[in-house]
């Protein structure tokens, strides 16, 4: 009877009553036949799967697994997996195409497709993968393993991207002098799985190390494998030389060689050259596509920071599966790095050095510039910093120290320091008079010593308390006389209150040097507009004080010594302004390539040729019979120049001189400043004079 109901309902189920096939209650129901279910489905899915790969959907992806697919790995753990591979690899794009789909057995499916990826660092390739599906009666499912991501991918295999960093371009002087390279060191480490007798190998480690053995332990302790490399110390080329015997008799002890920054000038033009750190977190994230890592190194000051992809290089990679032993199983992709740029400055190093030498340890900047091209010969700040103590990786002690310095050691005074330039900048006053006043050289004033010209009930003094008397305008640049500059100012002024800003623009005042490397500052040409914006109530208004401080270089006027120096360079050479420039080419021997920068011209001095003769000949005035001249008895060298004595209250003021020489065939323009150095014409103005004398005393 059993044998024959099951018959029954196996073969006429919807004839028979249900109360027939429960006759026999020991009886088991026969499962619903299925259709074979559709190649078109299993399409579907595979489809929609890749797609959401494309689009790095990975929690969707996960969601159309199979049941013994997501029993066989947890969705944060499949989600991760194919985060981890696209950031490894640094996959820009990926494309997925089905070329095929074939039904395995019955409820089974073998989806064909092509995997193109566009990386970072290794390129692009194709692959040619496979999905498995399987249908589970009520839909088609990924049956994923990690073989479905790449072929040969195994459970325990990795993806790896190993990076190809080129080695860092070099940054020279104008006689090719290395200002910065790529040095190398030894890199001792020990390879734990390899040590036969520990105590021996620590103290051997301790002696050639001066390490204590402790921390020695310490560094290779956290190995992760056996046969990983751990580093614990390194060693010059010389010591390791010395001590290779030494190292290589105990079992365990691995050394590699380790390319370091090396900055064979030492702190020469630190704040040109800069220095290097570790990457931060900020810029990793910003650099990580282009292969930088963690640890890597970063320049983030001078030509170090500003020209960092040219010194880099492009890096290239090998993508590829490996073991957990870091064996390579399958090389997917790989591109070779870009070849790095060397920097080529115009920086004489021999001048940089002797300028640094003279400055000596007072606070200010000097700047030499080729008055001829622009091209910047020394560019001094003090205090400075030793970029090779930085880059090796300061202690922080020794970053508390330049941090906390009040002198503040990591500002380019000489490009970004501002200050008052004082009477320096009644060159661009007696300019101004000359053309929009059309004052002559004899134009006649009188300095009582005192001045109360704009009746605002403050008398200003001369800086010769006693007075000049009777002095034409040729003489009051010579003797800095203050009455004649304020004179000028309040005349420019009643003429057209903007035309004194007018002018110290069209010196290259008030605005970037554009300087073609490093970063500067415009400073600040105060006029009527700049006024209403930045001040409030009535002190909006543009008031005849503010003309007549302007007129000697103080009120709201700030320069930089590169823009000092810029200017007296064109003062020097005729009356034009060029672009100051560091670099002078960036190439690559490897490559062949060079680019070249020229000599460029940003415009010309607002002075005709007559008026801008008067000039120089005032500043040769200023050092042969002027304020200054006392610092230049028996030299050698005709030279031009202008002194300034900044106040900047409570403290001593700014001493400034600046010039070129010879007088006759100008060749270099100085700019010297030094914070709170007391009166220019005493202090800055000797140094000038040696900075002079030792550019004429180098080989041409």
């Amino acid at each position: 009877m059993n044998r024959l109901c099951l018959a029954g309902c196996a073969l006429s189920l919807v004839l028979l009553t249900a109360v027939a096939c429960q006759s026999e209650p020991t009886a088991t129901p026969i499962p619903v036949p299925t259709s074979t279910p559709s190649l078109d489905g299993a399409e579907t899915v595979a489809r929609e799967f890749l797609r959401a790969w494309q689009d790095q959907a990975y929690q969707h992806m996960y969601s159309l697994l199979s049941a013994s697919a997501a029993a066989s790995i947890a969705a944060d753990k499949f989600t991760s997996r194919y985060s981890a591979i696209a950031a490894e690899a640094a996959i820009v794009d990926l494309t997925a195409s089905i070329h095929d789909v074939q039904r395995t057995p019955a409820s089974t499916a073998q989806v064909t497709f092509t995997l193109t990826i566009d990386t970072q660092l290794a390129g692009s390739f194709q692959i040619e993968n496979s999905l498995d599906l399987s249908h589970d009666g009520q839909r088609w499912g990924v049956d994923w393993a990690p073989k479905s991501i790449f072929p040969l991918l195994l459970r325990d295999n990795l993806v790896h991207l190993f990076v190809h960093v080129p080695p860092r371009g070099s940054i020279l002087d104008r006689k090719d002098a290395f200002l910065a390279t790529q040095g190398q060191v030894i890199e001792v480490g020990v390879v734990p799985g390899q040590i036969e007798d520990e105590a021996q190998l620590l103290n051997v480690l301790s002696q050639v190390l001066m390490l204590p053995s402790e921390t020695i332990r310490t560094r290779y302790q956290g190995a992760a494998q056996p046969s990983w490399f751990m580093p614990v110390g390194e060693l010059t080329p010389d010591a390791a030389e010395r001590s290779e015997a030494t190292l290589s008799a105990v079992p365990g002890i691995v050394w590699r060689e380790k390319a370091i920054r090396s900055y064979p000038q030492g702190s020469v033009a630190a704040h040109v050259v800069g220095y290097m750190s570790e990457i931060d977190a900020q810029s990793l994230a910003r650099l990580e596509p282009k292969g930088y890592r963690s640890g890597d190194m970063l320049g983030v000051s001078g030509l170090e920071g500003w020209e960092e992809e040219q010194l880099a290089g492009t890096r290239g990679g090998t993508l590829a599966i490996i073991t957990q032993e870091g064996r390579i199983v399958w090389t997917l992709s790989e591109q070779p790095a870009q070849a790095s740029h060397d920097i080529y400055t115009t920086l004489d190093t021999d001048l940089q050095r002797a300028a640094e030498n003279l400055l000596g340890e007072r606070v200010g900047a000097i700047v030499v510039l080729d008055a001829r091209s622009g091209e910047v010969l020394a560019l001094v700040s003090y205090p400075r910093f030793d970029p090779g103590a930085l880059t090796a990786g300061a202690t922080q002690e020794q970053w508390g120290a330049l941090l906390n310095d009040p002198r503040r050691p990591f500002l380019n005074r000489a490009t970004s320091g501002i200050y008052p330039p004082g009477s320096t900048f009644k060159i661009v006053t007696i300019s101004a008079g000359l053309e929009h006043l059309g004052l002559v050289p004899s134009t006649s004033f009188y300095c009582a010593g005192q001045w109360d010209g704009i009746a605002d009930g403050a008398t200003r003094f001369c800086w010769l308390k006693t007075g000049h008397g009777s002095i034409n305008l040729f003489e009051g640049l010579a003797q800095s006389c203050d009455t004649v500059f304020w004179e000028i100012g309040k005349a420019l002024n009643e003429a057209d209150p903007t035309a004194l800003a007018r002018y110290a623009r069209g010196f290259g005042l008030g605005t970037l040097t554009k300087i073609n490397a490093l970063d500067d500052v415009a400073g600040l040409i105060p006029d009527p507009e700049w006024k209403r914006q930045n001040n409030t109530g009535a002190e909006q208004e543009w008031l005849p004080r503010d003309a007549v401080n302007m007129a000697i270089g103080q009120g709201d006027v700030l320069v930089t010594p590169l823009q000092m120096a810029n200017l007296v360079a064109a003062v020097a050479n005729g009356g034009t302004l060029y672009r100051p420039r560091l670099v002078r080419r960036i190439g690559s021997l490897m490559e062949g390539t060079q680019q070249d920068f020229s000599p460029e011209a940003l415009g010309s001095l607002p002075l005709s040729a007559a008026n801008l003769q008067i000039v120089q000949s005032a500043m040769e005035a200023v050092v042969t019979r002027g304020t200054a001249s006392n610092a230049f008895i028996g030299a050698a060298v005709r030279m031009a120049g202008k002194s300034g004595t900044a106040e900047a209250p409570p403290a001593e003021p700014h001493a400034w001189f600046v010039g070129y020489a010879p007088a006759n065939d100008p060749q270099i323009a100085v700019a010297v400043v030094l914070e709170h150095g007391g009166e220019g014409g005493a202090k800055a103005a000797p140094l000038f004079r040696q900075v002079v004398e030792a550019y004429m005393a180098l080989p041409r």
